[in-house]
Order: C-alpha cells, then structure tokens, then sequence
C-alpha cells in the first residue's frame, strides 16, 4: 500500500509540475495578437469591396476569397490546441490569400502610381504616406507616349490638367472596353459625342460637356503630334498607350488620329490596334481541314491567292497574318497597300499614291513587280490593269496575294476574271479564293446554354443525337445585380456578351477540273456544282458549325451573313 501511494504521489506531482504556472492560462500577448490579425482582416476585407467597386468588376470572387479565408483561419486559430500552430495556419493561409489579389489582380489592373506592395509604394510611403503626390504621374491611369516616343507631361494649369484627367479616362475606358475604334463629334454648345466600336458593333458612351471636350481634343491634337489650334483642316497623329502595373499583364495599343473640321464643328477619329492585331494564320478562324488547305496552298511557290469579302470583314488582317506565315528572312515580300494599318516585320510595305490621279493601282503594282519580290500582296484590287498582272506574274515564278471587295468566293471569282478578261491565264496561276466575315465569340463566363431546334440541326446538315447544348449572351433579364439594382458587369465581355471576333471563311480551292472549265468560260452555276462535289462548304454552313462548336450564337451568325444567301442567287454567268 505504502508503495502504491508513493507512486501515485509521484505521478501526481509529474502532472501538477508540467501545468501552467498560476495565470500562465492567460496571455495578454496572445490575446492582443489575434485582436489585431482580427482588426487587419476586417480592414482587408472592407479594403477590398471598396476597390473592387473602384476596378468595377463583379465583387463575388475575390471578396469571398480575402472574407472567407480570413474568417476560416481565424477559426482554425481558435480550435488549434496549439496557439502558435494556429498563428502559423493563419499567417500563411490569409497571408497567401492577400497577396494573390495583390499581385495576380488588382495591380495589373491599375497604374503604377496605384500598386500596393511593390517598390514604389514603399517610395510613396516614404515620400509622406502618399500625401505629397507627384502630379505628372500621381493620376495616371494610362501610360501614354507621344508622337515622339517621349512621356507627355500633365498640365500646371487646373482646367488643363482637369481636362487632361477626364482625357485619361475616356482613353482608360476605350481600352478597358476593347475598342478598335472610337469616334467622338464637337458640335457648337452641344454635348461631345462619342461612339466605341467594340467587336465591330457601334456602343454609345456617356458624352462629355463641350467645354472640357474642346480641352480633350486640344490634348489629343498634342500628344499626337498635331497642330492643337487647327480645327477645319484633317490632321493625322499617333500615341502609345498601355493600362495595367507595368509588366506582363499589360495591355498596349497603338493608336492612330484622324481629325477633320467644317464650319460646323470637329471630329476626331481614333483607330486603336493591340497587340492581339497582330493575327497569326492559326489565330484568323478556319477550320481545321481549312487551315490545313490553307497551310498547302501558302507553301506554294508561285500563283495567285484572293482574300475577298465585304468591307470591313477583315480583309487586311487575313492578308497580313497569310504574310506572316511566310518566310521573310528567306523570301523578299512587298505589298501596296492604300492604307498601311500595321508595320509588318521584315517586310517592305508601300503605301500607294495617285499623285492627283495622275498614277493608276495598277501601274504602282507594276513598279512593285520589277523589283523582282518572291511574294507580293495587293491590299485591293481596284482596276483591270492589278488582275491581268496578277495573273501574268502568279503563272510565272511570283506569289500573289490580292485584297477584293466580293460577297463570296464565286463573286471575287467573277470578278477576277473580267479583270484579267483571259479566262485561260486567270485560271492557269488561281489556286485559292477565301471569302469571309468577322463573327462576335460568345463569352465563356456568362453565356447562357440552350436546347437547339432539331429541325436546324437537320437542315444545317448538324449531328441531332449528341444533344450537344447551343449558347446565346444572356438577356437583360438574366444578368444579375447588387444591393441598388444595378446590373453586375460581366469582368471579361464588360456587359456585351461577347469577348472578341473570329472569321469565318468560305474557301475555293481551284483543282485542274476546275481550272479546265474556267478557261472554257463555263457558266459559274456548273462551277459551283463542280465545287460542290469536291466537299465545298458555303459561308452558313462553316458559321453554323461554329455555333455547334460554341464559338458564337445563332443570331450572330444571322447577323454577318444575310447577304450572303441572296448573292449567290444573284451572280450572273461567268463572261
């Protein structure tokens, strides 16, 4: 017994000794600590529903994400038996979740004077906590290079640098919006009107009051190396501008300014190209057997190749990604172009002129040719003298690339050979005819899933078992909204239902049977038959199928392609 309880004793005394000394339950260090990481949560937390209002996109994710992984550690802190374990889980949970919307989000979206956490915040912060601000960047939303290459500065002058702010971001706004091109009217005492062409559809912009528009296109004018103080005769300038922290996840554009002005008032056009302009053959939107046909008939080393379609379907960017899929360290490409929308790498480009008329296309290409280029590319086909040539050259030993107006293949087909007016040499050197339109995408994150009609499936030649959903944009209906009423706009489309365009392109492709009834001036109904039984697809049809693929909707198809069905009833015999 007395050995039972000398042990128990023991062990009692073990125990007591390895408990916390008296008050040692209580710690007001580890108390103050998680009051604080407390406090830093909710300010995070408040910080970040405030600025993403300020970024304006949808609040959801990221406030859950910095809410709800705050709230969770700090739980997690409270269970943990172990309190500095917990501390641990917290610090490098939250501390991760912070630093993600930091640097993976929020600031590629801002200006460099606006990122938190980086090298120049710790130089503001050391500069006064940010109080005392450098007016030429403090308030730059968007980084902008002059016609000389050079950082235009901000304006002294308050009304000046007012209206340069509100410039700013009317410049932010048409980028963050995808706008190719914006286009803004000064009328005497009325308000400036402004247009956006976002995916080739027009989108009004809240105007702004005519006094500080006069100072923005004054600005413009400037920057883009213009004369400010003329308002009737046409100007043209260039800038630079790019938005985001200043690394990776920039967005650059280089943007090209036409002015023009009456009596009545001034319009400033601004053509905006971004780097995604930059199209590769992959990047235009053909089709897999397409883009394999295509790649074949490139590697040709001579004929002639014609990229049609209506006016502004594109024309000039397929061009211009079908002579980068050339060689042009090895090869020597020259193109004419009226208009140059984009400098081409290891290309030489000219741009055609009249001299007052005095000089026709055609006679230009003619110069061009002499310079003996492996490949040569006519941005437009305006006159006989352009085909014939053409086709002289395309037979020989040169590759050819035309630019033509037409509403479909058989169309610039028709076209072609009454330019050239020798059916025999127009089809000795044709090898391929595109034509094509520019199709919104549906946008990936809010696009709204539909049963097709069977009958569609049918008539478009569809698989109808696979039960394969269509998808449309959402309807106004369908959007949701905040706590005001207000609609959420969608982060990556801005509220269009579309993010971006895609060509869809009808493709000719001339074999010797074709060839053979070409030069015998065979009508182009027979042609297209003959077309046909080689597995020619019309412009609908590749369309469709991108609708069952889920690139675009129904009813932008029926949109780009409402010509195209009573054009081909309406093409007349080849001559």
């Amino acid at each position: 017994m007395s050995t039972t309880f000398i042990l128990a004793n023991a062990t009692s005394t073990s125990l007591m000794g390895a408990l916390p000394a008296e008050g040692g339950y209580f710690s007001i260090v580890k108390i103050a600590l998680f009051i604080v990481a407390v406090l830093i949560w909710a300010h995070n937390s408040a910080w970040v529903e405030k600025d993403i209002k300020t970024l304006r996109v949808p609040k959801g994710l990221w406030v859950l994400a910095v809410f709800g992984t705050g709230a969770l550690c700090l739980l997690l802190w409270l269970l943990v038996p172990l309190y500095w374990v917990g501390f641990g889980l917290f610090a490098a949970l939250y501390g991760t979740a912070i630093l993600c919307y930091v640097y993976a989000f929020r600031n590629r979206r801002v200006a460099p004077a606006q990122t938190v956490l980086t090298i120049s915040h710790l130089q503001r912060l050391g500069q006064g906590g940010g109080q005392k601000k450098d007016m030429t960047h403090a308030h730059d939303r968007v980084r902008l290079t002059d016609a000389n290459g050079k950082s235009p500065p901000w304006p002294k002058d308050p009304e000046e640098h007012a209206a340069y702010q509100e410039m700013q971001e009317l410049l932010f706004d048409a980028i963050w919006r995808r706008a190719s091109d914006v286009r803004m009217d000064m009328l005497p005492n009325q308000p400036i009107k402004i247009i956006y062409k976002v995916d080739g559809v027009d989108r009004a912009r809240e105007p702004l009051d005519p006094e500080s528009g006069a100072r923005i296109f004054g600005h413009l004018k400037r920057i883009g190396g213009m004369n400010p103080d003329e308002h009737r005769r046409p100007q043209t300038g260039h800038l630079k501008a790019a938005i985001g922290a200043g690394g990776a996840g920039d967005k650059t554009v280089e943007i090209d300014i036409k002015t023009s002005g009456s009596t009545a008032g001034q319009r400033i056009l601004l053509k905006m190209f971004a780097d995604e302009a930059k199209f590769r053959l992959l990047d235009l939107g053909f089709t897999k057997s397409q883009l394999k046909d295509m790649e074949s008939i490139v590697a040709e080393p001579k004929g002639v190749v014609i990229i049609s379609g209506p006016k502004a379907s594109g024309i000039t960017s397929s061009l211009y990604a079908i002579l980068r899929a050339h060689d042009a360290f090895m090869q020597n490409i020259h193109t004419l172009e009226v208009t140059k929308a984009l400098e081409l790498e290891n290309i030489t480009q000219h741009v055609y002129d009249s001299q007052d008329g005095t000089i026709s296309f055609g006679k230009r290409f003619r110069s061009l040719l002499r310079t003996e280029p492996d490949v040569a590319m006519a941005g437009d086909t305006p006159d006989t003298e352009t085909a014939a040539l053409a086709a002289a050259q395309g037979r020989q030993n040169k590759k050819i690339y035309l630019g033509m107006t037409a509403n479909d293949t058989f169309s610039a087909l028709r076209r072609y050979l009454q330019g050239v007016n020798d059916n025999a040499l127009a089809a000795s050197s044709l090898l391929a005819i595109t034509s094509q339109r520019l199709a919104r995408v549906v946008c990936n994150e809010c696009r709204r899933a539909y049963k097709p009609d069977p009958a569609v499936l049918k008539k478009a030649n569809l698989p109808t078992g696979e039960n394969r959903p269509f998808y449309r944009p959402p309807n106004p209906s369908e959007m949701e909204v905040d706590k005001q009423g207000n609609p959420i706009m969608c982060p990556i489309c801005q509220g269009t239902g579309y993010i971006g365009r895609t060509a869809i392109f009808e493709l000719l492709i001339l074999n010797d049977a074709l060839r053979e009834q070409i030069s015998k001036n065979t009508p182009l109904p027979t042609l297209k038959v003959e077309a046909r039984k080689q597995g020619m697809l019309y412009l609908q049809e590749i369309a469709l199928h991108k609708v069952y693929e889920g690139q675009t909707s129904i009813n932008e198809v029926l949109r780009v392609t409402k010509d195209t069905a009573s054009a081909k009833q309406k093409t007349p015999v080849a001559s």
